[in-house]
């Protein structure tokens, strides 16, 4: 099959496909799953003789989060940074490749072009350029001495904000990654014969999977499953905080109840997990085990350290309420981070939650840390008078080798 148009020779089809392939698999693009998807979509509907225009490529690869009334920039900027990435597999691994994929700047559409014709047009723009500069040579010089000042107050503004340390935070906020937000949810049962608007919870059944298995020890209960799960108020509010933080680094956010938690979404990326300990069903695997001296067990923590326990319970009484959150940063595989933010009430997990997105407060907290690429287990106590004027207090930490 041959396909023509948007090339300066016939391009054989089955050849674009198999070099689609070595280009998605290079490093460059393989943990950029997004990009691999982007190029493919372009390739489609170059061999299709399709014009790609913005708002298809937003409708088609974002979908519901894209709104091309409000023409946010987002496709945009994932065009420039497929540039980026095109430029820097030629530079390296596809040097070699005989034909080129090809995205001229303004434009969407992708172009396939052999090598040698695509290396005389880079060396002619290359001469032209060189002419061209050197007859300005003098007028740039002005210009840039003229910019200096603006330069500088550029400079000053990108290293107090744009460059901010964003310590246990820059593995999430890279536009490639995959991030999913595990939100701690209760599993809502029914049960025939009781009165309309009844509804029943079990500790031990937080997913489908646990369900099936108390049903089958508890016969006599015949419980059904509710076709909608329970959220304490501590997680709309502290995903309000995160959302705030990611969307300022333009970083993906995918959000799952934990009852329906699949270990395929733990091996694609990073984990963040926000609410109760107690309801956790698959996150509990993971959490904490890669710890030496934490232990939970209802709303009872352990710390051990040099062969000492001491235990950490929650308090309440008289409008005030004193409870315990652990703040978990840990790896996981092919590369990937977690972070858990858990305690067994709202105030816990509130409460580290604004610690964690307030970055001074974080920088203060990453002064006792070996490092910023230290893995670590903290546990907070968190006090608050009817949950207003809460303070969050570091009590225990475990650095994770």
């Amino acid at each position: 099959m041959q396909f023509y148009g948007c090339m300066n020779h016939d391009i054989n089809a089955s050849e674009i496909r198999e070099l689609l392939k070595k280009v998605c698999e290079d490093p460059i693009f393989a943990k950029s799953p997004r990009y691999t998807q982007l190029l493919t979509f372009l390739t489609d509907q170059a061999l299709e003789g399709t014009h790609v225009k913005e708002q298809t490529i937003g409708m088609s690869m974002f979908e519901k989060t894209y709104n091309p009334i409000k023409d946010d920039g987002k496709v945009r900027v994932y065009m420039f940074n497929l540039r980026k990435k095109l430029s820097k597999y030629y530079s390296e691994e596809g040097a070699n490749d005989p034909i080129i994929f090809s995205l001229k700047k303004g434009t969407y559409d992708l172009q396939f072009e052999d090598k040698k014709t695509y290396s005389e047009e880079t060396n002619d723009l290359a001469v032209t350029t060189d002419t061209v500069n050197s007859s300005r040579r003098y007028q740039k010089l002005t210009i840039l001495l003229s910019l200096v000042l603006v330069v500088t107050l550029v400079s000053t503004f990108y290293d107090s904000i744009i460059s901010q340390e964003m310590y246990c935070w820059e593995p999430f906020l890279n536009e490639d990654i995959t991030n999913t937000f595990v939100l701690a949810d209760q599993v809502i049962m029914s049960k025939p014969g009781t009165a309309r608007g009844s509804l029943f919870t079990r500790i031990e059944v937080n997913s489908a999977d646990e369900y099936i298995e108390y049903n089958l020890k508890h016969r006599e209960d015949s419980f059904s499953l509710a076709d909608y799960t329970l959220f304490t108020k501590g997680i709309p509010f502290s995903l309000i905080k995160l959302t705030s933080l990611f969307s300022r680094y333009n970083a993906d956010i995918t959000p799952q109840p934990e009852s329906e938690l699949k270990y395929d979404a733990v091996k694609r990326g990073n984990i963040v997990y926000i609410g109760q300990q107690k309801t956790m069903s698959l996150s509990k695997e993971i959490f904490l085990k890669n710890s030496k001296a934490f232990e939970c067990k209802n709303e009872m923590i352990t710390f051990t350290k040099d062969d000492r326990k001491t235990i950490y319970r929650p308090k309440h009484g008289d409008n005030i309420r004193m409870e315990y959150s652990i703040v978990s940063y840990m790896p996981l595989e092919d590369g990937h981070k977690a972070l858990f933010f858990t305690s067994n009430h709202d105030i816990g997990v509130m409460a580290t939650v604004d610690m964690f997105t307030d970055l001074e407060q974080l920088k203060e907290f990453y002064k006792k840390l070996p490092s910023k690429d230290s893995y670590f287990n903290a546990l907070f106590k968190v006090e608050g008078l009817n949950r207003l004027d809460v303070s969050c207090e570091l009590v225990e930490l475990e650095i994770v080798e």
